[in-house]
């Protein structure tokens, strides 16, 4: 047996508050979810892109906004996490979903009003 205990490594601590986060990357964020949720709800009653579900104006979206938060992580190389924090991630989530809803809603009641 050996005489020396068994020394534990520091943890690594975690910042306490959420991370620091570029003003004109959440503004980019906010407001392509917003122009995108618009843009594709209010074509979303003419199924643009065919019939299936994986066709659908909402499932295209998403799709799209996936591979653009997959190449911001790639451009920067840094998770994602630590660019923009899960709440704003979450937060822009909603505003797209949001926004498809009401540009549906535009695409529907008031683009076909004689």
């Amino acid at each position: 047996m050996s005489d020396n205990p068994h020394i534990e490594k520091p943890k690594p601590k975690r910042p306490d508050g959420p991370a620091p986060v570029s003003p004109h990357l959440l503004t980019w964020w906010f407001g392509l979810m917003a122009v995108g949720g618009l843009g594709f709800g209010a074509y979303a009653d003419q199924r643009p892109f065919g019939n299936g579900v994986l066709a659908h104006p909402l499932a295209v979206f998403v799709a799209l906004v996936a591979a653009g938060l997959l190449t911001l992580h790639f451009l920067n190389t840094k998770p994602l996490l630590q660019l923009i924090s899960a709440q704003l991630l979450a937060a822009g989530a909603i505003i797209g979903i949001g926004c498809f809803f009401i540009g549906k809603w535009f695409g529907v009641s008031l683009i076909h009003v004689p």
